[in-house]
């Protein structure tokens, strides 16, 4: 009973982690070990917390524990070269203490470039810059203390890492089933979101039933980008098991179609009417039928999916597991599925001509008015059931490669890809750090049309000059040399240079440089390096001051060299998270020194009581870090206790008192976070809120391009989507998802910035979802469109398509300058909503003397038809929806307001802004 409510209350990391803690803290306080270490003995339990710490399984920790202390051989051999190169000169002189500054500079700058470029080297390359700060500022030039140093730190970092190895090996799992479960938790949102849409689809939706579907499409838009990061991240990972996580990419991809799915076609809108008493219903009530059969056969699949993918990941023992009921669920939702699919279909087919051949509604539609969300309803669902095909198949695949795999090791391929990956445990540690590191053009940069037409200009004026010099030499004799000037050599040499400097191929190099320069320039890792050497420059300029003079005294007695770690374990790659981690770690050293103040008043130098006291503050700590939202507080507490409470033990001759001990610790680290927090507030600021609404204009221009992408393949007479125009389509919609997933990491960060005036972040929170839908109703359009009538309603009315692609267009494009320039919108812009209108009353007089020339227009392309034109009104009230946010963010640009007088010299009817005109009003309808 007590075993069950252990290993139901704390998990094995927590336990894990107290373990380490107090072998930790027991190695030190015994000296014959201690002694090891030197009088910095007591930083293996810092490197413990910082760098070594336990993780959530056994192939996480043998991970970080492999690359860490390969970083920690890094940092201590190529301090001990420059140690050692310090003792050459004179000790003391101007060179000896030169070379140690010079170094650390040098580390420090490629550490912080390897923290922002490869997010896998984060703690690697941090524990790289701690040792060489240790190493490089105490005793310099002394030659009989360049390996005793360099031998405490071998012994600090190789006990920190085998013990927490140890810890881990004893207690935790192998392999994390994170992504396994993610994958589950998520198929059961798509199940409970289809379980809500198809609970009575064809009557009037409730309020709680849409408000429930809001929140289940919202939790599957953030379940999608959760897989997303997990499967980069266990892919390359050290896992143990039967198949590859890999072999879970095909099934992933098929669940975000699902969500698309979801999201633009399983939607109830408010306001339709209840159909069930209408004519039609008794005719269609076999398609009724079939379509909630069809929808119950997918939650079905998606169940048997579920367990399947359970059992096949979740099993990591040596004995091979049969999965055969797994399977043969599987087998039979396929089957069922397929049946209920080809049902659907007929049904559907039937339905539409029944419709057709009836008289025309008096609204001039085919399909009456509120039979059109129906028409879009079905058409998603039978596009869910044939992406759910899909799945069974991936998930046969999978089961098929169980039963003939054995049991292996999976070690990840070592590639850039795998370095630029950040593991979970980073994620995890610092919540909101990790965010785009993209570059945006700067104000000065020239465009790519720009440079072409700069370069046309040469080439022109090199042509001229050529023909003037070939015109002179026909007309004159070529110029003896005793008829040169020193008149016309001035003239003759800027001629020359000019052509020089003109020629194609310094041309070449010309704009290559500029391209060098330009990255360089905006390199966001670069900059971060700069920032984090010249803070550790400034910093540590103490410590290489003679060691007669008042700062390099000082920086001794308070150990300075915690404000320079602070400060590199601060300094993060933008405003926002280095103030959230800032105030965070601050709050956390204040804590820490006040428990540590405590322990010594009750335990002084006994080491039993040293390490109770550890090991129970540990506990709390764990908490705070491996289930708060606020990991940083609970690291940096942990750190700030060994400094004083174990450096009073094993250095007692010190003659510092221990209130001011713990004074001193934690005013260092507090002045290391005060100017991480300045350096990333002057120096290369990267405010999340002028990153966010960069980044923003980027999204909607990549939107721009999705939506002409889509047109250009409509507007083909042979193929109209060629797989090549599939795959840029793709990777388009990738790029947009990424860049929507970069935006809200950057609002996490946002709130996080020191400001003044506030600022409108539940706007900034709906421009980002209304992206979002604008995505997935584009989506929609591109599979939608695959099987409409394409003469009776693309050929027939090309006109009027233009006008409304031009419409959606023209307001992507304000929408994108507005976030580029921040100024106001104009106040009148096409109207999409007229353009569409117009679109559909001519389609739907195409679709008549389509269906009177051709029976086959009454099938299902007909039904698409309609759906096509529901995703295309909810696109225009998003769209309309995200204007009128632009709106708020940014204001108006009007000169016609409702002040004007009634009385005009212009008709009402006729004048600008009416809905005859086509305008659409930013300050509202006119």
């Amino acid at each position: 009973m007590l075993y069950e409510f252990v290993k139901q209350r704390i998990s094995r990391r927590a336990l894990a982690r107290v373990v380490s803690t107090f072998l930790c803290v027991l190695f030190v306080t015994i000296h014959p070990f201690s002694q090891l270490g030197g009088s910095s003995a007591f930083l293996v339990l810092s490197l413990k917390e910082l760098v070594f710490s336990v993780q959530e399984d056994l192939a996480q920790q043998l991970e970080i524990t492999i690359i860490n202390i390969t970083g920690a051989l890094a940092g201590i051999g190529v301090s001990t070269f420059a140690k050692y190169l310090a003792t050459i000169p004179q000790e003391g002189s101007v060179t000896s203490r030169f070379i140690p500054a010079v170094f650390l500079v040098i580390i420090s700058f490629f550490a912080g470039w390897a923290k922002s470029r490869l997010p896998r080297l984060h703690l690697s390359a941090r524990i790289s810059c701690f040792v060489s700060i240790w190493l490089l500022t105490d005793n310099i030039g002394i030659t009989s203390a360049v390996l005793a140093d360099s031998g405490g730190f071998l012994w600090i970092t190789v006990t920190a890492a085998s013990v927490c190895l140890f810890s881990s090996m004893l207690i935790l799992h192998w392999s994390s089933t994170h992504l396994i479960e993610e994958v589950a938790s998520t198929l059961r949102i798509i199940h409970r979101c289809l379980s809500v849409g198809m609970d009575n689809p064809f009557t009037y939706p409730s309020s709680q039933q849409i408000a429930e579907l809001k929140d289940l499409h919202g939790e599957l838009v953030h379940q999608s980008v959760i897989l997303n990061e997990m499967y980069c991240q266990a892919a390359f990972e050290l896992r143990v098991g039967r198949v590859s996580v890999k072999s879970l990419k095909p099934l992933l991809g098929m669940v975000e179609h699902l969500r698309r799915e979801l999201s633009w076609g399983m939607v109830p809108q408010p306001g339709q009417n209840d159909w069930s008493n209408e004519s039609h219903c008794a005719s269609s009530s076999s398609f009724e039928a079939s379509a909630i059969e069809l929808s119950k056969t997918i939650i079905t699949s998606i169940k048997a999916v579920e367990d399947l993918v359970l059992g096949v990941y979740t099993h990591t023992s040596l004995w091979h597991k049969s999965l055969r009921t797994e399977r043969d669920a599987v087998t039979a939702a396929a089957i069922n599925l397929n049946f209920a699919w080809y049902t659907a279909k007929n049904e559907l087919r039937n339905t539409i001509q029944t419709w057709s051949e009836e008289p025309i509604s008096p609204s001039g539609s085919i399909v009456p008015p509120h039979l059109h969300h129906q028409c879009l309803f079905v058409t998603s669902l039978l596009q869910m059931a044939y992406d759910t095909s899909h799945i069974l198949q991936v998930a046969q695949s999978i089961a098929a490669h169980h039963e003939v795999s054995r049991f292996r090791f999976w070690l990840p391929r070592l590639t850039w890809q795998w370095l630029g990956v950040a593991p979970r445990t980073f994620i995890m540690e610092e919540y909101g750090a990790p965010i785009t590191h993209d570059a945006f053009e700067a104000e000065t940069t020239l465009s790519a049309e720009e440079v072409r037409q700069g370069v046309a200009f040469v080439d022109r004026q090199d042509d001229t000059t050529s023909q003037e010099v070939s015109y002179c030499h026909a007309t004159r004799n070529i110029p003896t040399v005793p008829q040169l000037s020193l008149k016309s050599l001035p003239r003759c040499l800027s001629l020359t240079l000019q052509h020089l400097w003109n020629h194609r191929v310094i041309l070449q190099l010309r704009l290559g440089a500029s391209r060098v320069i330009r990255d360089t320039q905006r390199s966001s890792h670069l900059q971060h390096a700069t920032k984090n050497a010249i803070g550790v420059a400034m910093l540590s300029f103490p410590a290489f001051l003679p060691s007669h003079s008042a700062g390099f005294q000082w920086f001794r007695w308070v150990h300075g060299q915690w404000m320079i770690i602070s400060y590199v374990w601060v300094l993060e790659t933008n405003t926002g998270a280095t103030w959230r981690v800032g105030y965070l770690r601050l709050s956390g050293t204040i804590l820490g020194a006040i428990y540590a103040y405590i322990t010594w008043a009750i335990c002084g130098r006994n080491p039993i009581g040293i390490v109770a006291m550890v090991t129970l503050f540990d506990i709390p700590i764990t908490w705070l870090v491996t289930k708060s939202r606020i990991p940083s507080l609970g690291v940096v507490a942990s750190v700030t206790l060994p400094p004083i409470v174990l450096y009073q033990y094993l250095t007692p001759d010190s003659g510092v008192s221990t209130p001011d001990l713990a004074w001193m610790r934690a005013s260092m680290i507090a002045l290391g976070i005060i100017a991480a927090l300045a350096m990333n507030s002057l120096v290369f600021p990267r405010y999340s809120r002028v990153l966010f609404l960069n980044q923003t204009s980027t999204t909607l221009r990549s939107l721009s391009q999705l939506y002409l992408l889509l047109v250009q393949g409509m507007f083909r007479s042979i193929y109209p989507f060629t797989p090549h125009d599939k795959q840029d389509t793709l990777k388009l919609e990738l790029q947009i998802r990424n860049a929507l997933h970069r935006s809200s990491s950057l609002l996490t960060t946002m709130n996080d910035e020191l400001s003044l005036v506030p600022k409108p972040m539940r706007h900034y929170r709906e421009v980002v979802l209304k992206i979002q839908k604008i995505l997935d109703l584009m989506t929609g359009l591109r599979k939608i469109r695959e099987n409409i009538p394409r003469k009776e309603t693309i050929a027939s009315v090309m006109k009027e398509r233009k006008e409304f692609i031009s419409c959606i267009c023209i307001s992507l494009f304000a929408c994108q300058h507005v976030f580029q320039a921040r100024q106001p919108l104009p106040q009148f812009l096409p109207s999409a909503r007229q353009a569409l209108e117009t679109l559909e009353s001519r389609i739907e007089a195409s679709l008549r003397r389509g269906i009177d020339a051709d029976v086959s227009v009454k099938g299902i392309s007909l039904a698409y038809s309609v759906a096509e034109g529901e995703v295309m009104k909810d696109m225009v009230d998003t769209i309309e929806g995200l204007l009128e946010l632009c709106r708020q963010l940014f204001g108006t640009s009007a000169w016609l307001t409702h002040t004007w007088p009634e009385t005009s010299v212009y008709n009402a009817d006729e004048g600008p802004g009416t809905p005859s005109e086509g305008w659409f009003s930013t300050v509202g309808r006119m």
